[in-house]
């Protein structure tokens, strides 16, 4: 609902403006404040915005002082000028004689104001104000309806890495550009996917570091300065060993932090993890869209020969199923095993997914649905090592972008 703020220190006169508010609107009586003179009001206006503002013209500037048009216009500048001051949406100036109307309605018109003259005895005044207040209503309704956000880019991609993980994103032909924000330090590759229908408008970028804290951090970055439709993640991630092989391509219908819990001391004095997950699911759509490549034997091993290092002998798969997110690199089959324990279901490990699917579903409106797509590098066991993560990284990256533009 609205918040209005009267500025007028003839009684009467306001309690004539307050009944029209209430006979138009149930505006709640908090978000109805009243000020008697300028000193008041700047007071109310330096906390608060208000979306709009009753102005009389003939006011005093502080209590022990006398009314003059001189203040009321004064004061119609200064909200437009000083910093301290937080604008109303809209100004509606309030006058009696006739003549200050015909001398100041020029100042109002040009700020796009205006200037109505008031006579107690007749009804045009009120019509124009109820007017007014019945488009902020609507305007403000309109503009916290979900549906009336707009996303201003289709895809957001982050990864964690720069090298191999953004390197393959930003091999794909999108026709990169870099852009740098104003206010943000951040680096982003701008492009677009082209798609049979036309095209999809994309953002890319890395994450200053590995980890949750950052990604999330990033993630609400991403969402407020670009606004995507999808928030995406590729990159690399630890497979369980037995269920999937190098390069298998791992797509998270859940992401939940793995080290969310506690631990409690058992009656032998050992330290026993009890998880406390709150899983966040992918959206039901993406789920199902998502689940007929699975079977897809040719579109996968097309993606595979396309990598022109070193070949893998393992044809390509796609899991679908949960993934945990841990704040550290493990490399102990144990572990492992630990986490399997947890969830039988689970088809990967590593470190950011979970932010994505948190601050997608907790950020700023319109809210971009998560998508986290990962590519097995290693099983996070003794055997682990870097020579299968630039080819992980390469088809993350390229089922990414078969399936925006394919489905999306």
């Amino acid at each position: 609902m609205i918040t209005i703020l009267i500025v007028e220190d003839n009684l009467y006169k306001r309690e004539k403006v307050e009944n029209t508010i209430k006979d138009c609107a149930d505006i709640p009586l908090e978000n109805i404040r009243i000020a008697t003179t300028v000193k008041e009001a700047k007071t109310l206006l330096y906390k608060k915005t208000f979306d709009l503002v009753i102005l009389d013209l003939v006011l005093p500037v502080d209590s022990d002082d006398s009314p003059s048009p001189e203040n009321g216009i004064k004061f119609l500048e200064e909200i437009q000028t000083s910093p301290q001051i937080k604008p109303p949406i809209h100004i509606i100036g309030l006058t009696g004689f006739t003549e200050l109307r015909t001398e100041y309605s020029k100042i109002f018109t040009k700020y796009l104001w205006h200037l109505i003259e008031y006579k107690a005895e007749e009804s045009n005044w009120q019509e124009q104000l109820k007017n007014i207040i019945y488009h902020l209503i609507k305007t403000r309704r309109d503009f916290l309806d979900p549906d009336n956000f707009k996303y201003d880019y289709d895809v957001g991609i982050i990864t964690a890495l720069q090298d191999p993980e953004l390197t393959q994103i930003l091999k794909i032909e999108a026709g990169w550009e870099e852009i740098k924000l104003k206010h943000d330090a951040t680096v982003y590759f701008k492009g677009s996917f082209k798609k049979k229908d036309g095209e999809l408008k994309v953002v890319a970028a890395c994450l200053p570091q590995m980890g949750m804290t950052s990604c999330a951090t990033f993630s609400m970055k991403m969402i407020n300065n670009f606004k995507p439709k999808y928030l995406i993640m590729t990159g690399i991630a630890a497979g369980i060993k037995g269920s999937c092989n190098y390069g298998d391509i791992l797509v998270a219908d859940q992401s939940y932090d793995g080290a969310s819990g506690k631990i409690d001391i058992l009656k032998d004095g050992e330290a026993e993890f009890k998880p406390n997950y709150n899983p966040i699911p992918l959206d039901s759509d993406l789920r199902e869209l998502i689940r007929k490549y699975i079977s897809k034997d040719e579109f996968l091993f097309k993606i595979r020969k396309g990598w022109e290092g070193n070949e893998l002998r393992n044809d390509l798969k796609l899991h679908i199923g949960p993934m945990a997110s841990i704040p550290y690199v493990i490399n102990h089959g144990d572990e492992i095993i630990k986490l399997k324990s947890y969830q039988r279901k689970l088809i990967g490990i590593e470190m950011e997914g979970y932010a994505i699917f948190y601050s997608a579903t907790n950020g700023f409106n319109p809210k971009p649905k998560p998508l986290l797509i990962k590519s097995v590098c290693d099983f996070g066991d003794g055997e682990k090592n870097d020579n299968h993560q630039k080819y992980a990284a390469y088809i993350s990256a390229k089922f990414m972008h078969e399936f925006v533009v394919n489905e999306l």
